[in-house]
């Protein structure tokens, strides 16, 4: 009985010590992820929404290029293109897409991770989409959201920050 005793004293040492010492207050855990870059924008900790419609001539399959108009949060148009990397039944695909702005500023890269329907309506084509890296100005955005894809035509919706 005392050895009960002793060990539950000792698990309600160890509980109290592990809480208290992880307590997001004191520091010791960071939330570091929850923080944005004061470069990426001028009023960076906000999100701010985008849409991105890109069309694309897919003759060249799976590498496909086209053009791109970017509107609210940002406001470009430029050259695309779109390596596509379908799985083997090719209901899901990997795809990297690189967005050239016209203006030289930079580009924009974008992974999506899409699921395609087997028949229509094609608005069912649908996934997500992530920036993971960019150049020139766009060096530290980030951003992602959710895309359908009609035949021809990616429709990415979401945020930036």
């Amino acid at each position: 009985m005392k050895l009960q005793s002793k060990l539950m004293l000792l698990l309600a040492g160890a509980a109290l010590i592990t809480t208290s010492a992880c307590n997001k207050s004191d520091g010791l855990v960071s939330n570091q992820s929850s923080r944005v870059n004061s470069a990426t924008t001028p009023d960076a900790a906000k999100k701010s929404i985008v849409t991105i419609t890109a069309v694309y001539d897919f003759s060249t399959f799976p590498n496909v290029s086209g053009t791109f108009t970017a509107t609210g949060a940002l406001q470009l148009s430029g050259t695309t293109t779109m390596d596509i990397g379908p799985n083997k039944n090719g209901m899901i695909a990997h795809c990297v897409v690189v967005l050239t702005p016209d203006d030289g500023s930079g580009t924009i890269t974008i992974h999506q991770e899409c699921e395609f329907a087997i028949a229509p309506p094609y608005p069912e084509n649908k996934g997500q989409w992530q920036i993971v890296s960019g150049t020139g100005a766009y060096t530290k955005l980030k951003g992602n959201g959710s895309l359908t894809m009609p035949p021809l035509t990616e429709a990415m919706t979401g945020t930036i920050y």
